[in-house]
């Protein structure tokens, strides 16, 4: 069976929107390059296996691309996701060698159940984000906000309304902007190497990952989507994955421009997929559209102007459930 991934290499965000079409609306999560960071800063800091760390943190996501039916994708990205320590543990049951557990370690530390989503997905760590994740309480406050601080009485929710958009709709928008401002702000303000590292690991040794990602999942997602052909399931899995690498090198290169550069990257790709994504074309001239997106984007990263301390408690919080569940190995030293 001949893979089928989407007809185009849309930027990652762009994609995780056609996604969650197909998923929980409350599945909203970090970033890929927030979740290299937040691996950057946990077990090692340099080195291959900081590297390894930083792929396997952005690695659960890569079938947020998929949304071909036939390939099962909302099954294996729930398998890779964490929605159940089972299924993302796979990968560190698996691993064996050193790089492995590098690997593993960063996979693990994204998990929605104590892992890094579990701030975005279900409830943030500081006051005033327990109820709910961090991005998606951002998200509601950027559809709320003005677009034109001279007319507050036009918001972006009224804007995306304008753009054809469902308040479902307006939401999933929200959340992928409210994410591209954190990359941005990191990539601008705290770590300037962040997205050429990102970039890094996704061409560097880490391609070792495929093997551990075929020795986790390829037998049940063999018997779950293909009939139990393992082979095609493990072409699939190679191929996925190897489509993920070239998103993530395209988002670590936009984040590594400066704010505004990386801001109408980021609309420009947005926008690109709208038509296709609302099932109409826009009412509206694209590079109106990429006005709209590119301020929408300015104004989250005003919103989001305690992302930091929101990581950092993040970084403190994922660290610890890590030891707790015995996710530890030597840095440079012999397997777990």
């Amino acid at each position: 069976m001949k893979r089928q991934i989407t007809k185009k290499a849309f930027l990652t965000l762009g994609l995780i929107c056609l996604l969650f079409v197909m998923i929980p609306v409350t599945a909203f999560s970090w970033n890929q390059a927030t979740h290299a960071y937040i691996a950057d800063r946990l077990n090692a800091r340099v080195g291959y296996d900081n590297l390894n760390e930083m792929w396997g943190s952005v690695a659960p996501d890569l079938y947020n691309f998929v949304f071909d039916p036939a390939l099962c994708p909302g099954w294996i990205a729930d398998q890779t996701q964490g929605t159940y320590s089972e299924t993302f543990m796979k990968v560190w049951n698996a691993a064996e060698t050193n790089s492995e557990d590098a690997l593993a370690y960063g996979f693990v530390s994204h998990n929605q159940q104590w892992g890094a989503d579990y701030t975005a997905h279900i409830s943030g760590l500081r006051p005033g984000y327990e109820n709910e994740g961090y991005i998606i309480t951002k998200a509601k406050l950027l559809l709320n906000a003005p677009l034109d601080p001279a007319s507050p009485q036009q918001t972006f929710g009224d804007v995306f309304a304008g753009l054809g958009m469902s308040p479902d709709e307006a939401l999933l928008i929200a959340h992928v902007i409210t994410e591209d401002a954190v990359d941005i702000r990191l990539g601008n303000e705290v770590d300037p190497l962040l997205g050429r590292r990102l970039a890094t690991s996704a061409r560097n040794e880490t391609k070792r990952f495929r093997a551990l990602l075929i020795k986790a999942y390829a037998a049940d997602y063999a018997d779950y989507c293909f009939g139990g052909d393992l082979s095609t399931a493990a072409s699939v899995l190679t191929a996925t994955e190897e489509g993920h690498r070239k998103d993530m090198i395209f988002l670590g290169q936009a984040i590594s421009q400066s704010e505004p550069a990386a801001a109408q990257l980021l609309a420009e790709q947005l926008v690109s997929i709208l038509p296709e994504f609302l099932g109409h074309a826009l009412p509206v001239p694209e590079a109106e559209a990429v006005r709209i997106v590119k301020a929408a984007i300015f104004q989250s990263m005003g919103i989001c102007d305690d992302y930091l301390a929101e990581i950092n408690a993040t970084i403190e919080f994922v660290g610890k459930n890590l030891e707790d569940h015995g996710i530890i190995y030597l840095v440079h030293g012999n397997p777990k």
